[in-house]
C-alpha cells in the first residue's frame, strides 16, 4: 500500500467557500448636511400639495408622490396597494414612472440616514456581528442582481438589502440603478393587475392593513424567538 504523499508546509490552504470579513467596514455618510433631503422632500410634498388643488384633474397622481416616499422610507408602511389602485385610472408607465422617480429619490435619503446610524458608535456590536459579516459577504457575492431582485419580487424583502448595501459602502449611483430596473419592473407588475382587475379602493386598504398585521406579527414573533436563548444562557 503506497503511502499517502506529504503535504508541503507552503502549500496554500484550499480557498474557503465563503470568505468572511473580521469587521464589517465603518459606513462613510455624505458630505452634506442632515437637513438638505428632508428639506428637499418637504418641498416637493408641498409642491404636490399645491399640485392638487392646481390641477385637480390628476390629484391621486400627485397623492402618490409623497405617499412614495412614505411608502419606501424606513418606515413598514403598505405601498404596493396604491400601485394597484392607481392603475386603473393612469396610463402603465405614467404609473411606473412617477413611482420609480419617487422611489429613487426617497432612497437616497434612506441610504444617508442608515450611513449615519451604522457609523455611530452604538452600531459597533452590530457590525462586529457574525450574522452581520457573513450576510455582507454573501451579499457581495452579486450585490448589484440581489439590490434588483429585492426591489422586483414582493415576497423577498427589501430592508436588509439597504442596511447591507450601506455597510458594504456599495455606490449610490449602481444602488439606485438596481432600485430603477427593480422598481420599474414590480410597479409595471402592479399596475397591470390593477388594470386588468379594477379592485375598490376600500378593498386595497383593507387588504394592506391586513398585510401589515401578519408582517407585524411575524417581526414579533422572530423577536420573541431570538429571546428565548438569551433568556435560557
Amino acid at each position: 500500500m503506497a503511502a499517502p504523499r506529504p503535504v508541503s508546509p507552503s502549500a496554500p490552504a484550499p480557498a474557503a467557500l465563503l470568505e468572511v470579513e473580521p469587521v464589517a467596514p465603518m459606513p462613510r455618510p455624505p458630505a452634506w448636511g442632515p437637513w438638505l433631503l428632508p428639506l428637499l422632500l418637504g418641498g416637493v410634498t408641498g409642491l404636490c400639495a399645491i399640485a392638487t388643488y392646481a390641477i385637480p384633474l390628476h390629484h391621486k397622481l400627485w397623492w402618490f408622490v409623497p405617499f412614495s416616499f412614505l411608502g419606501n422610507s424606513l418606515a413598514m408602511i403598505p405601498y404596493d396597494g396604491a400601485v394597484i389602485y392607481l392603475g386603473e385610472f393612469y396610463p402603465l408607465w405614467v404609473v411606473v414612472l412617477v413611482g420609480t422617480l419617487a422611489t429613487m429619490l426617497i432612497e437616497v435619503w434612506n441610504m444617508e440616514l442608515l450611513s449615519r446610524l451604522l457609523a455611530r458608535d452604538g452600531a459597533k456590536r452590530f457590525r462586529e456581528h457574525k450574522a452581520t459579516r457573513w450576510t455582507l459577504s454573501l451579499y457581495s457575492k452579486a450585490p448589484f442582481f440581489s439590490l434588483v431582485a429585492t426591489c422586483a419580487l414582493p415576497i423577498i424583502p427589501h430592508y436588509p438589502m439597504r442596511v447591507v448595501a450601506t455597510l458594504a459602502r456599495y455606490s449610490l449611483w449602481k444602488y439606485q440603478g438596481a432600485v430603477a430596473i427593480g422598481r420599474s419592473v414590480r410597479y409595471a407588475g402592479l399596475a397591470a393587475v390593477g388594470w386588468a382587475f379594477p379592485i375598490p379602493g376600500v378593498w386595497i386598504v383593507l387588504g394592506s392593513l391586513l398585510l401589515l398585521l401578519l408582517a407585524l406579527r411575524a417581526a414579533r414573533q422572530a423577536g420573541h424567538e431570538e429571546a428565548i436563548p438569551e433568556t435560557a444562557a
